[in-house]
């Protein structure tokens, strides 16, 4: 699937999860509720809004990071991505503490906050060209339709999480994952695992010829 279309399916898909939630005026402790390490419902929400929002803002911004062809360092494509912030870009700390902030920014209608978000990704997207190249979080750049595979993945798995979170409230969404996102979402870290050496340990625990370790995370 072409990555925009693939991206604006996953975002669908999230800003459906959210709206299929009480509000957190209707439950409150659901929204309280713990989802992923220190954040609970709103929290995990908001960090995992952040996919959408981020993509807004840098590609709206005047002059900005898609209309400078130099800035940052290249690395190349999603997996180059995804291999460079592994445990380096961002303080676990910072991050925690933007995704407490970005669930408090929700407000009383995190469902309308997270279709807003959603709008302005996928319109800023549509104003981007093909050849752009986007500069985001450590000052690493990638071309944007690489990036956009980057949030699929971010939307994907968080929104699985905040899908089992709620769950453990008892509150279930039954809204199913679109099947290429969860493919290419795997693919993806699949070539991660590969381009770090891993690839034969992953192989033999797919055919069921060995385990993964405890724990393992090729993120």
């Amino acid at each position: 699937m072409d990555p925009r279309q693939l991206f604006a399916t996953t975002a669908a898909w999230f800003v459906e999860v959210v709206g299929a939630l009480p509000t957190p005026e209707d439950d409150p402790a659901l929204w309280a509720a713990p989802a992923l390490g220190v954040w609970n419902v709103r929290a995990l929400v908001g960090h995992t809004n952040r996919a959408l929002l981020t993509v807004a803002a840098y590609l709206s911004a005047k002059d900005g990071p898609a209309h400078s062809p130099e800035v940052g360092d290249d690395v190349g494509d999603a997996v180059g991505y995804l291999r460079a912030i592994a445990g380096s870009v961002a303080d676990p700390d910072d991050v925690a503490a933007r995704g407490v902030a970005a669930g408090a920014a929700l407000g009383s209608a995190p469902a309308a906050a997270v279709a807003l978000a959603r709008d302005r990704a996928l319109a800023a997207v549509d104003t981007t060209g093909r050849e752009a190249r986007i500069t985001v979080v450590g000052g690493l750049r990638l071309p944007v339709d690489e990036y956009l595979h980057t949030r699929v993945l971010e939307l994907v798995v968080h929104g699985d999480d905040l899908v089992r979170a709620v769950a453990g409230a008892s509150h279930v969404v039954t809204v199913e994952v679109p099947v290429e996102a969860v493919r290419a979402s795997s693919l993806l870290l699949t070539e991660v695992a590969v381009r770090r050496g891993d690839g034969p340990l992953l192989l033999r625990a797919l055919s069921g010829r060995g385990a993964l370790p405890a724990g393992y995370s090729v993120l």
